[in-house]
């Protein structure tokens, strides 16, 4: 899919980004290149993302944001979201990061969901969860956060919120 300047879409775990401009650089002395700048709409002090148009493995990482629609779906559809969780915590911070960034919504919100589940379980056993799962927790938060306040039209600090009165009222 080709994007033109102006779009707003996810790209993995960096989530959700303006198309800034189209590009011709030569930024690996491989010769002038095309990219699609792309600036993150949400995280603070970011940097410009520079995304070859002609590397599928990196375009592959782009995706429409979600309409409003299937937003309302989705957030409806979170309690009954799982995936299962990963002993090894070297091949789950794998297996979860590669999701984040190449995976569907609903196995980034399977992760959410995996990951509160396990840390309420930890913290009633009065412990907490490690740096890593928290990191894994925010990364896919921030990812899914942004896109569903593009959806929805709220801020994504505002998305929680969002989300637990919808599910409140259809429980």
């Amino acid at each position: 899919m080709k994007y033109t300047i102006g779009d707003t879409i996810v790209y993995g775990g960096n989530g959700v980004c303006e198309v800034s401009g189209i590009e011709n650089k030569n930024l690996f002395g491989d010769g002038e290149e095309q990219y699609y700048v792309l600036t993150p709409l949400f995280i603070k002090q970011a940097s410009t993302l520079y995304v070859p148009v002609n590397n599928e493995k990196m375009t592959s990482k782009i995706k429409p944001v979600i309409s409003h629609k299937e937003a309302d779906e989705l957030v409806k559809n979170i309690p009954n979201i799982e995936i299962d969780w990963i002993e090894d915590k070297n091949l789950r911070k794998n297996t979860f990061s590669h999701l984040i960034n190449f995976g569907t919504r609903e196995e980034i919100i399977g992760i959410i969901n995996l990951i509160i589940k396990h840390r309420d379980a930890l913290v009633s056993e009065g412990k907490r969860l490690n740096m890593m799962d928290e990191k894994l927790l925010n990364d896919a938060e921030r990812v899914m956060n942004g896109e569903f306040a593009v959806a929805f039209g709220i801020l994504p600090n505002e998305v929680p919120e969002y989300i637990h009165t919808v599910i409140a009222k259809g429980a």
